[in-house]
């Protein structure tokens, strides 16, 4: 596969554009679920921790330590937090869980984590720098008010809007459309797809290392799982949230959970990353190989926002549309000159991520008939995804 030049890569974006376009408006009932996974977004960031802390162990003097340590505190955490076999047990702590996630987030500590054996210390080490690898410290939910970076993931202040934490401004946009039940709807819904693919579904790390050149390939393979037995239980995971903890109507919750499948999987938008070959959860960034032998394929939201700071034409073309281009400038303010970012994104990023095709205008989603409310419930499914996992990194890294 050859690389392609900027030339090619606008050629690929034009054609795919006028696919699109075409494409909508035939009224044609897909199957979006074949590419709607996400388990291949979680695979894809994991892969890429589990290949980072095999490299440290293989390239520093304490790795072996670091990597048992970090051996330990994940097996700690699925069987903490998978709670067994007994799915009612299972429930109790994800519900506890999200219950933080509500109201809190996520703080670090002063307190350093309590492993239960003694580091090596290998003959021809001289010193303990050598040998000896930090375990870290602990994490946890937490009110305490944290307002300086609204990118970083401890940010904190009370808001109207339940799981949503962020500044002001994006809590009064959210207000003025009324979408404060989409975004706490869409977060749990991520939130519990997330924990049931990372802690309750049954999966193993195929690792290949290669000591000449200390690199690491890990491939996650999820083990063959019932679907439907899956499905049903992450549909009761969610409807028991909403009825024993937000206290809705059992009919009410079972047609908020419709509403959110039909809009995942059976709308315009659906339909539009389809076609663009976007799967409709993210991850954060793709591994540097896969970079290299370059096809048009969906970039990772961390590439995303890091990029339109530096390569306005990349994602904006020559687009004249306002909304847009304030969210490549805002964004330059608040990395260059504000000097704050991070790993969060906020919605208008997130709209410039889902409408942008590369090197050319992003696409109107009010001309191919895609409701913003559908990307909003999109942005806030994947913030509840992202903060699951950044949870479960936090507390293994």
């Amino acid at each position: 596969m050859r690389y392609l030049s900027d030339k090619d890569k606008k050629k690929i974006s034009v054609k795919l554009k006028k696919t699109i376009q075409e494409k909508l408006k035939v009224n044609k009932k897909i199957n979006t679920r074949k590419i709607f996974d996400i388990w291949s977004s979680i695979a894809l960031e994991w892969e890429i921790n589990f290949e980072n802390m095999n490299y440290v162990e293989m390239n520093k003097p304490w790795g072996y330590n670091y990597s048992r340590i970090r051996t330990h505190l994940y097996n700690k955490f699925i069987e903490e937090f998978r709670g067994g076999l007994n799915w009612k047990t299972f429930e109790k702590k994800l519900f506890k869980l999200l219950d933080e996630a509500k109201i809190k987030s996520i703080q670090g500590t002063n307190k350093e984590r309590k492993i239960p054996f003694k580091q090596k210390v290998f003959p021809d080490e001289m010193n303990e720098g050598d040998w000896y690898s930090p375990p870290g410290t602990e994490v946890k939910y937490s009110t305490k008010k944290i307002t300086n970076n609204p990118y970083q993931v401890e940010y904190f202040r009370k808001t109207k809007i339940p799981f949503f934490k962020g500044p002001q401004d994006q809590e009064d946009f959210i207000l003025k459309n009324k979408w404060k039940d989409t975004f706490s709807y869409g977060f749990i819904y991520g939130y519990i797809k997330a924990w049931q693919n990372l802690v309750f579904v049954n999966w193993k790390l195929v690792r290949k290392d290669n000591l000449k050149q200390l690199t690491s390939k890990v491939k996650l393979l999820r083990n063959k799982i019932d679907k439907d037995y899956a499905d049903f239980f992450f549909n009761r995971n969610f409807i028991n949230y909403l009825t024993k903890r937000l206290k809705i109507k059992e009919n009410n919750a079972d047609s908020i959970f419709l509403n959110i499948e039909k809009s995942i999987y059976d709308s315009n938008l659906s339909k539009f990353l389809f076609y663009k070959k976007d799967n409709y959860f993210t991850f954060s960034e793709r591994k540097f190989e896969r970079q290299l032998d370059y096809h048009y394929e969906q970039i990772g939201i961390q590439e995303f926002t890091s990029g339109i700071i530096q390569k306005r034409e990349l994602f904006l073309g020559k687009t004249k549309d306002g909304r847009f281009y304030n969210t490549v400038l805002n964004s330059r303010i608040d990395n260059l000159k504000k000097n704050i970012y991070g790993s969060l994104y906020n919605y208008e990023q997130f709209l410039l991520y889902t409408m942008y095709l590369q090197f050319i205008s992003p696409m109107d989603y009010s001309k191919l008939n895609i409701s913003e409310k559908d990307i909003f419930l999109r942005y806030a499914i994947n913030r509840g995804k992202d903060e699951f996992l950044t949870y479960a990194h936090a507390k293994i890294v």
